[in-house]
């Protein structure tokens, strides 16, 4: 069987692609000449042919363990593209590119260890700050590009390798659920998979190394942290207090302008208003005039009533209780000599004629509704008296409906 060789760190690339995409050719690291990027290319090319009708033999993933020299660094991949599968690189769990050194415990233990380990000593100069364990963890990429990277994005195998959690080994994702490193038999599984929760994962030395910023400004530039007074301070109450007012008095004024607005919308317009009263002038209706006026789109009758129109209402009052709708004349009329009602027939809302009908005052002939001198039904299918629109007496000539 024809095994495959590593990949050389001398010219880690499969194809003239791959050294024109990677970081090394913009640093021209490799004084080789381009014929020979060409025939390396033209050679690997025939290679995976070869393989291809199986006169050679893929060799299996775990063994290909040899991948071009990285630096150990954080925050994103290499490769900016998709999850993929490559027989040349090994998975994160197989070749991570961090120190897979960590400590499984609860974020409250965590929390202790930081608290009680031993810090460096305080430095003011940069050229004093240690040293990283994988030195600059910035990686120059394309042009002009910095960035960090800790891991490929090489797709992990259907059954990836068990990490080893007494080694410190990082078991995260398909290492957790396609494996069975979270299996404890002394505890039922929830509990077990809980404690490989992301936030029990502390890398070897984070206590110690971690940088605990406690502020982002230099000395010397004022940040008013001594001005704060801490949560719970006697001082703080009348500030809490003008707080709440201020914020009490601005919610009452939306409340209020939205109340306001609320009540604008469902009031009558101004043109409504203007239409529901109405002044009319009485000194050019002639005694015995019916006459008519618009009112609400209502007509309205006033007539001003003869002496005999009087006292032919008034002989009537004793038979008033009698009536479909009980009224005297006093009651129809304020001022004996003008009635004043809605011209609209109360049985079908036609409007009825003048000086006409069995009584003399006004009869609709649509189904025969006989009304007196006072508006009351006195024969006829109308259940009640003409109506009696709302109006004053502005002065003994102008009368205000409405």
């Amino acid at each position: 069987m024809i095994r495959r060789p590593p990949r050389s760190t001398l010219f880690p690339y499969t194809t003239l692609s791959d050294l024109l995409g990677s970081d090394r050719f913009f640093r021209v690291n490799s004084p080789l000449p381009i014929s020979f990027f060409v025939c390396e290319s033209v050679g690997k090319m025939i290679f995976r042919a070869l393989r291809a009708v199986r006169t050679v033999q893929p060799v299996p993933r775990a063994a290909l363990r040899v991948v071009a020299p990285q630096a150990r660094c954080f925050a994103h991949p290499i490769n900016t593209h998709l999850m993929r599968d490559n027989d040349e690189i090994s998975p994160s769990s197989e070749q991570p590119m961090y120190r897979n050194e960590f400590t499984l415990k609860a974020p409250s233990e965590h929390k202790k260890d930081v608290a009680n380990a031993t810090k460096h000593p305080v430095v003011h100069d940069t050229s004093e700050l240690i040293q990283s364990h994988a030195g600059d963890p910035h990686q120059y990429c394309g042009l002009g590009e910095w960035r960090y990277a800790h891991y490929d994005t090489v797709r992990e195998p259907t059954f990836p390798r068990k990490p080893d959690i007494s080694k410190g080994e990082l078991a995260a994702g398909a290492t957790v659920t396609r494996t069975d490193v979270w299996h404890d038999p002394k505890e039922p599984a929830i509990t077990s998979v809980a404690k490989f929760s992301p936030e029990n994962f502390r890398p070897v030395g984070f206590a110690e190394n971690a940088p605990q910023v406690t502020s982002t400004c230099p000395e010397g530039t004022l940040d008013f942290r001594a001005n704060r007074l801490p949560i719970g301070h006697a001082d703080r109450r009348p500030w809490v207090y003008f707080m709440t007012a201020a914020s009490g008095v601005v919610a009452a004024g939306l409340i209020r302008a939205i109340a306001g607005k609320l009540l604008l919308t469902l009031w009558p317009a101004k043109d409504v208003f203007a239409a529901g009263i109405v002044e009319v002038d009485l000194r050019p209706i002639q005694v015995g005039q019916n006459f008519v006026v618009k009112w609400r789109s209502k007509p309205v009758f006033i007539r001003k009533r003869t002496p005999e129109m009087i006292a032919s209402c008034k002989k009537d009052d004793v038979i008033a209780p009698s009536m479909r709708e009980p009224a005297t004349d006093a009651e129809r009329c304020k001022k004996p000599e003008w009635l004043i009602c809605i011209g609209v027939c109360t049985h079908l809302g036609c409007i009825p004629q003048p000086d006409a009908g069995n009584y003399g005052g006004y009869f609709c002939p649509c189904h025969g509704s006989h009304y007196d001198h006072a508006g009351r039904i006195r024969q006829g299918p109308a259940p009640k008296n003409l109506e009696l629109p709302p109006y004053v007496f502005v002065d003994d000539n102008t009368v205000k409906l409405g």
